[in-house]
């Protein structure tokens, strides 16, 4: 799929923000170890949560999914069939699944797509048979296959926290299953904190007790899991492209969904939008934001990897020249973002430089339209089409039905806010 859009054109309007990914995610798992029926309030419906919903039937849940709220009944431990769980690109449904999995009296096989083998899983694996289950992963011409049986016996771990977070979370969803307690022990700085934080706070809603100390985790186990009821917060990790376009193309849109909720990680570009030049003013669960001069600044992405792109495409435009740190990770991302995205935003004229943990950008007002390619990632696309909003002339995304991975309104939300845009 291509998307022409003519620049420069501004935003005006309002719309819905998506439910949040993560969270998602999070509770649909929960769910599915939770005996009784827990009660999804909003979940996001995407090519990333679809397979998350899938794997958690393929284990034993029972779901029914309605226009709304998703209704899921749970098992006490996941059992699956011969046939292998589809994880296709989703990084977040394989990694958890991984951990879940290493739970289950069952050979459980998970699968992924060729981009998907390229993402890192092997400190799982090695974490997963460290506590006395068993994993093995196999790459081949298709892709991916882990294959994973239990039970998981318990004991200590440590896991490396600077690569993916999601290592942890999955951990923490299976460890209340193991034989016995499980410590896990964070090597290093543990990036994307908040995201840990949100497992937590979803596990605890699910009646399971877990102990922090010094950054290490200790699970008691075996615990029982309690069906619950979400409210599934808006997704600020796509919310923050309209935001930025919002920088990019300017006037005043507003979105609504987007109440406060402690353990969402990227409303962190709430605290930097002033510094930027973003007005915003939030009543209730909506956020009106408006442009005044678009200036240089400075972020530490290490908890936010997901508001790099974003981040990046309004520095295009900035006054000045603006630096994201922390940006390491985005090696590991859908593509290898540190290198995807300034590569296609340069065909614009933008000047952007990678530099080991840090992204430079030298801010320029007059950008032009460009041909690009998504790379097959979601947030590139996403990003490339902020930056259409604010170039001169016609540019064109290439791939962009790779936003169906998580913000699969994207494109409508966009006309919504009276962008003039074509599909083909």
């Amino acid at each position: 799929m291509r998307v022409r859009i003519k620049g420069p054109q501004a935003l005006r309007g309002k719309v819905n923000a998506p439910g949040s990914k993560a969270y998602t995610h999070r509770a649909l798992l929960a769910s599915l170890l939770s005996p009784g029926k827990s009660v999804i309030e909003g979940p996001l419906h995407c090519d990333d949560t679809q397979r998350t919903l899938e794997g958690i039937q393929r284990l034993g849940a029972k779901v029914v999914v309605k226009k709304t709220r998703t209704i899921s009944s749970g098992v006490r431990k996941p059992t699956t069939s011969n046939r292998p769980i589809d994880c296709n690109e989703s990084g977040a449904t394989l990694r958890f699944l991984t951990a879940i999995s290493s739970t289950s009296l069952k050979t459980v096989r998970l699968r992924g797509s060729r981009r998907l083998a390229k993402r890192p899983l092997d400190p799982l694996v090695k974490a997963v048979n460290a506590l006395g289950a068993s994993a093995h992963a196999i790459s081949d011409a298709y892709g991916l296959e882990v294959l994973v049986r239990g039970p998981l016996r318990g004991g200590e771990v440590t896991v490396p926290g600077d690569i993916s977070s999601q290592f942890i979370s999955g951990l923490l969803f299976a460890a209340p299953l193991a034989l016995r307690d499980v410590t896990i022990n964070v090597e290093g700085a543990l990036e994307s904190r908040p995201y840990v934080d949100m497992s937590i706070d979803v596990l605890k809603k699910h009646g399971i007790s877990i102990e922090e100390s010094d950054g290490n985790f200790r699970v008691p186990a075996p615990q029982k899991f309690v069906p619950a009821s979400h409210k599934v917060p808006g997704d600020f990790s796509s919310a923050a492209f309209l935001i930025a376009a919002t920088g990019t193309a300017g006037d005043e849109i507003t979105i609504s969904g987007l109440s406060p909720y402690e353990f969402e990680p990227d409303s962190a570009i709430l605290k930097i939008a002033p510094e930027i030049g973003l007005e915003i003013q939030q009543d209730g669960d909506s956020l009106t934001i408006g442009k005044r001069e678009i200036d240089g600044f400075e972020f530490d992405a290490s908890n936010n990897p997901d508001l790099v792109p974003p981040l990046e495409t309004i520095g295009c435009f900035a006054d000045g020249s603006s630096e994201i740190r922390g940006v390491k990770r985005l090696i590991y991302k859908e593509s290898n973002r540190s290198q995807t995205l300034p590569t296609e935003l340069a065909k614009m004229g933008a000047k952007i430089h990678v530099e080991d943990d840090l992204i430079r950008i030298d801010g320029k007002r007059e950008l032009t339209g460009a041909t690009f390619d998504s790379q097959g990632d979601h947030r590139v696309a996403m990003a490339c089409s902020v930056a259409s909003l604010g170039a001169r002339g016609e540019s064109v995304i290439r791939n962009s039905e790779t936003v169906a991975k998580s913000y699969p309104e994207f494109f409508q939300d966009l006309t919504r806010l009276g962008v003039q845009l074509s599909v083909e």
